[in-house]
């Protein structure tokens, strides 16, 4: 997936660096958002928007630095793990399944914020998250405070344990409902089936691995974990 996400890059810098283009930083049809949204993109994480389209089109393609903030954290913590026929009618995340075995909404998306340094001569401290909402609502801001007050999407141990208990209910749900006629039924979705709950099961692995790893170093002194 990085490998993507770097021949995406080198193509947007050797298009500029070879003199084919002239890049002109645009608050609204082409500015750092868009490059970060599209390489993440090009990865299959989500879809791309578009840069410097016609004038009315630009307005569908906005890309706000909060928003895409807000965007990529409820991808990573609430979307779609459980209904594997919506990843493969979804195409970033059905070729996100089916190239790299992967899907966005998984164990370890974490929520960081980071204090601005202080005392700070040039910039105002005060936390603000601007983001491109209805005035009335505040629906972005308010769910960004939600995932971030949110035990389960900021610290590992509970993180872990969450989508450990997804994993199982989704590993149950498909026992529960096994077909034994299902091997020779013809259905769209037999391949991304097969590949969705080898994928769970896959994950489901890995979070216990995980889980014992994090057991293991809470159970070390001290001086062992800062070595």
């Amino acid at each position: 997936m990085l490998g993507e996400v770097i021949a995406f890059l080198n193509d947007k810098n050797k298009e500029y660096a070879e003199g084919k283009a002239d890049y002109n930083w645009s608050v609204w049809a082409d500015n750092c958002a868009h490059t970060l949204r599209n390489a993440l993109a090009a990865a299959n994480i989500w879809s791309p928007l578009s840069v410097r389209a016609v004038k009315f089109r630009q307005i569908f393609n906005l890309a706000v630095p909060a928003n895409e903030f807000v965007n990529l954290a409820e991808l990573g913590t609430e979307g779609n793990i459980d209904d594997y026929q919506e990843i493969q009618q979804d195409g970033p995340h059905r070729d996100a399944l089916y190239e790299f075995h992967w899907l966005p909404t998984r164990h370890g998306a974490l929520l960081k914020t980071l204090p601005v340094h202080e005392p700070n001569d040039l910039y105002d401290t005060t936390f603000r998250l601007f983001t491109l909402q209805s005035p009335f609502r505040m629906g972005k801001t308010a769910h960004a405070i939600e995932l971030l007050s949110d035990n389960r999407f900021v610290n590992l141990d509970a993180n872990l344990r969450y989508f450990r208990q997804k994993y199982d209910a989704i590993l149950a749900s498909h026992d529960e409902r096994q077909d034994m006629l299902a091997s020779v039924r013809g259905t769209p979705y037999r391949r991304v089936e097969r590949l969705f709950y080898d994928y769970i099961s896959a994950q489901r692995a890995e979070v216990e691995s995980m889980l014992a790893r994090v057991s293991a170093l809470e159970r070390q002194p001290d001086e062992s974990k800062s070595n």
